[in-house]
Formats: C-alpha cells, sequence, structure tokens
C-alpha cells in the first residue's frame, strides 16, 4: 500500500501561495492554481442607504373627522380683506370660492359629477372647458403667473358675465338678475329632494355621497366666511342635508311596505270579477305566498273591531267600490296604535295559528294638495272642491313609524259604498322638504334656431318626394 510523501518546503510554499489566492477575490486566480467554485465569495458590506419616510396619503378632505389646516395670520388676512372683502361683489366670492373648494378637495369622479349637477341648479356653468389645462399655457406666463391666477385660467367653475347677444340664458349672469334669487337654502332642497334622487336612482350609498358634498361645500362657505350676509340662509340649507339623510332611507322603506297588508286585504275583498284581470293589486302577505280570501277576511276583521271600534266582525254583502280616485295627498296627522290596540293584537296573534303576525294598525290623516313637479298638467291641477276634507287611512305601524308629517304621496284611493278609503297602490312618495325649481327643465333647453325648411303644404307632391324634394330614379343616372 503506498503511503504519502513528506511535505517539502516548496511545496508548502506553493500550498500557502494558493491559500491566499483562494481568500483574495479582488484579483483573478494565478494560472494552474485551483479554485475551490464551491465556496461563496465575501459580500462586500454595501453601504447603508437613508431611509426617506414615504410622502404620506393627502386626505381627499371627504373623511369623518376631517378638519382644514390651521390658517396662518397673513392667510386670514388675506381672506377676510382681499378675496371675500364685503365690498366685493357676492357672484365674485362665490366664484372664487368654488374654485378654491375644488382646489383643496380631491373630488373623485362620482363626486365631481354630483357636485357639478349641484352647482348647475344653481344657475352655474360647470361644463368642462376645452384647451383651458396648463399645457396649453406659455411656460413664460406660468413662471410668472401666481397660484391664484393659474387656478382662474384653469378653473371651469364660472359665472356668465357676458352681454347681449353673448350669454347663455340657462346660467346666471348678473347683468340680467331677473328671475334670479341668491338661496342656498333653495337649491340645496330642489337638489336633494328631486335632482339628486334621479341620479342616485335608488342608491341610497351613491345618495349620502352627493349629500356629504354638498354638506362639505356648504360648511366650507360658512366657516371662511365667504358671504356673512346669508349665514342663516347657509345653516338652513346645512340642516336640509341632515334632514335628507333620514328621510330618504325611509321612503326608500316606505315604497315596498305601501299598501299594507289592511289595505291589501281589502284589494282582495273587493278586486274585480275572476274573469277580470287583478294583476293591479299586490297580494302578497308575509313574504311568503299570496294572501287568500279567508286571511283577508281575518285582518279586516280584526282592525274593523280594534282601530275602528266596531263590533262587526264581516264584510256587509252589499259594500263594493264605489269610486276610483288618483290623488296626491300630504300627511297632516299620524295615530299610532297605543297600548290597548297592541295588547289585543297580541292576544289575536297567540291564537291564530298557520298564520304569519299581524301588526297593530293605526290611521294616518292627510288632505289633498298639488304638488308642482314639472309636468304639464300640474301647472293647470286644481285642488278638488272637497280640499278641506280630511281622508283618513288605515294602515300597520311599521308603515307609520316611517311616516313623517308633510310627507307626500300619490296614489290610487278606493272609495267603498260604506264610505270607507283603502289604497289600491302608491306611485310616488315625496319628502317633507320636497320642492321644484324650474331651472330642472333648462337642463336640455337648446336655443331656437331659425328653420329655413319649407312647411308641409297639401300640394306637396308625395310621389316627387314632397319636402324632401324629387326622388331620383336610378335609370335617369
Amino acid at each position: 500500500m503506498a503511503t504519502p510523501e513528506e511535505p517539502t518546503p516548496a511545496s508548502l510554499e506553493g500550498q500557502q501561495n494558493q491559500a491566499e489566492a483562494q481568500t483574495d477575490h479582488t484579483h483573478p486566480p494565478a494560472t494552474g492554481d485551483v479554485v475551490d467554485l464551491t465556496e461563496k465569495p465575501k459580500e462586500e458590506k454595501k453601504k447603508k442607504k437613508k431611509k426617506t419616510s414615504k410622502a404620506k396619503k393627502r386626505g381627499t378632505g371627504f373623511e369623518e373627522f376631517y378638519c382644514d389646516a390651521p390658517m396662518t395670520p397673513a392667510e386670514h388676512s388675506q381672506e377676510t380683506e382681499v378675496i371675500y372683502a364685503p365690498h366685493r361683489p357676492f357672484v365674485d366670492r362665490i366664484e372664487e370660492c368654488i374654485q378654491r373648494f375644488r382646489a383643496r378637495r380631491r373630488l373623485s369622479s362620482e363626486r365631481e359629477y354630483l357636485f357639478s349637477r349641484y352647482l348647475y341648479l344653481g344657475g352655474i356653468d360647470a361644463s368642462v372647458r376645452q384647451f383651458q389645462s396648463t399645457r396649453n399655457i406659455e411656460n413664460d406666463a406660468l413662471e410668472e403667473a401666481s397660484k391664484s391666477s393659474v387656478r382662474e385660467m384653469t378653473a371651469d367653475d364660472v359665472i356668465q358675465r357676458g352681454g347681449e347677444g353673448n350669454h347663455n340664458p340657462r346660467y346666471f349672469n348678473p347683468n340680467y338678475p331677473e328671475h334670479w334669487d341668491v338661496d342656498f337654502t333653495g337649491v340645496v332642497t330642489g337638489y336633494l329632494s328631486e335632482h339628486l334622487p334621479q341620479l342616485a336612482g335608488g342608491n341610497y350609498n351613491q345618495f349620502s355621497m352627493g349629500v356629504d358634498v354638498i354638506l362639505n361645500f356648504l360648511k366650507y362657505v360658512d366657516r371662511h366666511e365667504v358671504c356673512p350676509e346669508y349665514a342663516d340662509d347657509l345653516k338652513k340649507a346645512q340642516r336640509i342635508c341632515k334632514q335628507a339623510l333620514g328621510e330618504m332611507p325611509a321612503i326608500t322603506e316606505l315604497t315596498t311596505l305601501l299598501p299594507g297588508p289592511f289595505n291589501t286585504a281589502l284589494g282582495i275583498l273587493h278586486k274585480p270579477d275572476q274573469g277580470k284581470d287583478t294583476s293591479d293589486f299586490d297580494t302578497s302577505f308575509g313574504g311568503e305566498k299570496p294572501m287568500d280570501h279567508k286571511t283577508a277576511k281575518i285582518i279586516y276583521a280584526v282592525a274593523l273591531s280594534t282601530v275602528m271600534g266596531s263590533k262587526q266582525t264581516i264584510i256587509p254583502a252589499e259594500s263594493s267600490i264605489v269610486d276610483t280616485n288618483e290623488m296626491t295627498i300630504e300627511v297632516r296627522g299620524i295615530q299610532r296604535p297605543n297600548d290597548a290596540t297592541r295588547a289585543k293584537y297580541q292576544t289575536v296573534n297567540r291564537h291564530l295559528t298557520g298564520y304569519p303576525d299581524m301588526q297593530p294598525c293605526g290611521t294616518i290623516t292627510t288632505r289633498p294638495v298639488v304638488v308642482r313637479d314639472g309636468w304639464d298638467n300640474s301647472a293647470t291641477a286644481t285642488i278638488p272642491p272637497e280640499a278641506d276634507k280630511d281622508h283618513n287611512f288605515i294602515l300597520e305601524d311599521d308603515i307609520l313609524r316611517l311616516l313623517k308629517l308633510g310627507m307626500t304621496l300619490t296614489m290610487t284611493v278606493h272609495t267603498l259604498s260604506s264610505g270607507l278609503e283603502f289604497i289600491k297602490c302608491i306611485r310616488e312618495i315625496r319628502p317633507t322638504y320636497y320642492l321644484f325649481l324650474p331651472q330642472e327643465l333648462m337642463l336640455q333647453y337648446k336655443e331656437p334656431v331659425p328653420n329655413e325648411r319649407p312647411a308641409r303644404s297639401i300640394y306637396d307632391d308625395e310621389d316627387a318626394g314632397g319636402m324632401d324634394g324629387p326622388q331620383v330614379d336610378e335609370k335617369d343616372i
């Protein structure tokens, strides 16, 4: 067996050089030296980079507890003595306020659209203008201009100030102030009662977003003292916003609950003949199968004995529908069931098996009204002769707790031969603060243009094409 030879001094020196070459990775190894490729080179110490704090995400200005940053004395003096000085016309102050509000709030596309439609109802042109961005302004002008000047040059929210033949009648113009008034409450009321519900389309989240934008703007105007002469009007407009947030969810729920089980029962008991169409009656009850004739009779009998105070438990055979009207009524009084009525309903529900629990009923007192809503028939509508006559309707307590004095309901009402009135169906429910603004009708308005096309005549030759001119035969081409 072979044994390893004893190392010589020369070989020891070579091994030492080889080890130094392996540890020194800054220079390439000498030719002929053996390198261990499995050994990882030592990493150089990297210079530690200073950690820079990331810029905090700037708020939108619509957070729940958002508050504007405090102003310096110079900024406050600039606003009170220059920008919103009392000697400046209101038109100039509110125009600059709207522009500064947009600059200090991060409006999303939805919020910007909702805010622009609110400004439109107030007579302010907020349409997007082409070629007004900073890209279309020369660099020299941008360098010399201040922030306020750049904001004015690029702003979309402006108030019309054109002269004769150069103004749009859709918007307010201080040179033609006829039929225009400064009314923050009126604009907010019309926007929240008619315009915004149509934009939201039943989506409460979008409706509350629109209210939030308007309330934020009104607080901004009030806090910066843009127009102290309208301070009371601004406070009232803010109260309307908060009132709308409470009433609109109730109206949405009322549309699903009305006309209620009691009125549905009367509709079934007095529905037309079986051969006729009865699809206009909502016969659902308790979220289950449609209400049958027996259930309808029980609901009526219990309400008759508790709410109306009658001992009669069945409907007279001669009772029938004698009149049907569509009316708009205003809620004047709400009588919710008392403790005695609730106790009677609890007793009945304990003894009834196989039927959904019946809700205790109360009554509402109403009177006919005329609501101006922009339709042609409302302009000539008149209150019927019995306008001073109260109309009472029986409704469940779940409905009564949502109704508020001053709400208006447009509905179809049946009158029985016994004099009892009940609701067939509900067409529209309006809040207590409802107001229709004439500016709503100007949304699609266009200036009339002279038509040079001749009017139709009995002498027009239809075979020759009439007003469109003679028809050309393909053979003549």
